[in-house]
């Protein structure tokens, strides 16, 4: 038996939990797939996949041997396109994972300009707010607020995550006039129309700083959305308050669509002083040409060193 060919369709029906869309991706037939690694639980002597008609799941050993096996695979696989990479010009697949707004609004026109330069290598972009585990995930780059240190990951810090809270002119003059007053309370924001915006863990809250004592503020969403486009368009309509990155929306306050509204307290979407945008990779990545070529893009496109 090829136990590396067995290892590889393992790790991938774990990770997709089908057998036909592993099979896809190996273009081999499902019975293939199946019969590999029914070779690999007999060499093992254990059930590694809990196999049924609507899903394929890891057995409790399964999910060990494969948290056991995944980054030895990892490293045989950038070793071999290391090799390869280093004897030819850059090319193949570079699989890049951001958060839906920053990727939309400043990665995208960035990673253009990166493929105009370098058509062989093919992009692909998963946009997401979901965690993503690099040596675990097929990512060879990520882009996310705040990291958790891992001693096989670097992370760069891109830019500050400052929020700032913005509204049509419209909207906050009739609010102003509403409240009689320029300066907002943090009060008042719990009956104004706002826009919240919905991750992978759940709507993110308002947090207020009063006196450096931090409270949630009880806001009346009227719009609620994973999509940080949409709630843009909702807020240069008029429909609501935004608390935004000011990498999103600070174009639309120079131009007069949005204004940033004053608050009697500091307004934030977290209570972590030090939030930024960072872009992760593991080291042992960086050394194929693809992926420190596209790091190295992105960092001098937003004038990094």
């Amino acid at each position: 038996m090829d136990k590396m060919r067995a290892l590889r369709y393992f790790k991938r029906v774990a990770e997709l939990k089908s057998f036909s869309l592993a099979a896809q991706e190996f273009s081999v037939p499902s019975s293939s797939i199946s019969r590999r690694i029914k070779d690999l639980e007999s060499i093992l002597g254990l059930e590694l996949l809990k196999r049924s008609t609507r899903i394929v799941e890891l057995t409790e050993l399964g999910s060990l041997y494969y948290d056991m096996i995944i980054e030895g695979l990892e490293k045989l696989d950038d070793a071999d396109e290391l090799m390869m990479q280093r004897m030819s010009t850059p090319e193949g697949i570079l699989r890049i994972s951001a958060m839906p707004s920053y990727g939309e609004q400043i990665l995208s026109p960035i990673l253009e300009k990166f493929q105009q330069d370098h058509p062989l290598i093919t992009l692909d972009l998963d946009y997401t707010d979901s965690l993503t585990v690099l040596g675990k995930d097929p990512i060879d780059i990520a882009i996310r607020s705040g990291f958790t240190p891992d001693e096989r990951v670097v992370a760069k810090q891109l830019s500050k995550n400052n929020f700032k809270l913005v509204a049509s002119p419209k909207l906050l003059y009739s609010l102003q006039l509403l409240y009689n007053k320029e300066v907002l309370s943090f009060q008042d924001l719990e009956h104004c129309p706002t826009l919240q915006h919905r991750v992978a863990s759940g709507v993110l809250p308002w947090w207020v700083n009063e006196n450096s004592h931090w409270k949630k503020i009880a806001i009346n969403p009227v719009v609620i959305c994973n999509n940080g486009k949409t709630l843009l368009n909702a807020a240069l309509a008029d429909r609501g308050l935004m608390l935004a990155p000011s990498w999103g929306v600070d174009k639309y306050i120079e131009s007069g669509e949005l204004v940033e509204v004053a608050t009697d307290f500091p307004i934030n979407i977290t209570q972590r002083a030090d939030a930024g945008i960072f872009i992760l990779y593991q080291r042992s990545k960086y050394q194929i040409s693809k992926v420190k070529l596209c790091i190295d893009f992105i960092m001098h496109q937003l004038n990094i060193d």
